[in-house]
């Protein structure tokens, strides 16, 4: 089995995951539907705040999860495309036997999960941030520690996908002789 077979294989496992999770989604999009539908009967019960938005949200935030768990699970190669290298396609690999490859998976998968559950949130908050500063609205200290805490685990997946190879080769040194296991 080829290292790109194994992308492969782990990038369709977590589209599939993907679908599942979007269960959850599906679940606050009822919800929200539920509560705006309540708003527009008794529009005195929410202060005349307008629930739309957040029901429009929750329902492209579910689009997106589905879109994009179908992209991983059907265009599978044009990811593995992406994410693999040229020497990829000609080493064979053994899931179990090499702990380096191994690692060098997990960081991958590691960082595209960091950067997927991070992005959305991620690019609505720093949307609305930039909205309300550029209204000369205050802004709130908890939407702008989100940002930057977002911001970090985006650069930390994208860190992890880049440079997995050396970070799995740093992760299986011998610590006693410095030789790779």
């Amino acid at each position: 089995m080829k290292k790109s077979d194994i992308y492969e294989i782990s990038i369709k496992i977590l589209g599939l995951y993907l679908f599942f999770t979007s269960i959850g989604l599906l679940r606050d999009v009822l919800t929200t539907f539920a509560v705006w539908t309540q708003a527009k009967q008794n529009p005195d019960a929410f202060g005349d705040f307008d629930q739309t938005h957040f029901f429009i949200l929750s329902i492209a935030n579910f689009a997106f999860v589905i879109l994009f768990a179908a992209f991983m699970t059907l265009k599978t190669k044009t990811i593995t495309k992406l994410v693999c290298k040229p020497t990829d396609y000609e080493e064979n690999s053994s899931l179990f036997a090499d702990r380096k490859v191994i690692y060098e998976l997990a960081l991958v998968i590691m960082g595209l999960l960091i950067i997927v559950w991070t992005l959305p949130d991620f690019a609505f908050k720093l949307k609305s941030h930039i909205q309300l500063v550029q209204s000369n609205m205050p802004t709130k200290d908890y939407d702008t520690n989100f940002i930057i805490t977002s911001a970090i685990k985006i650069v930390v997946g994208l860190f992890a996908i880049i440079y997995a190879k050396s970070i799995s080769s740093i992760l299986i040194k011998d610590k006693k002789n410095g030789q790779t296991e």
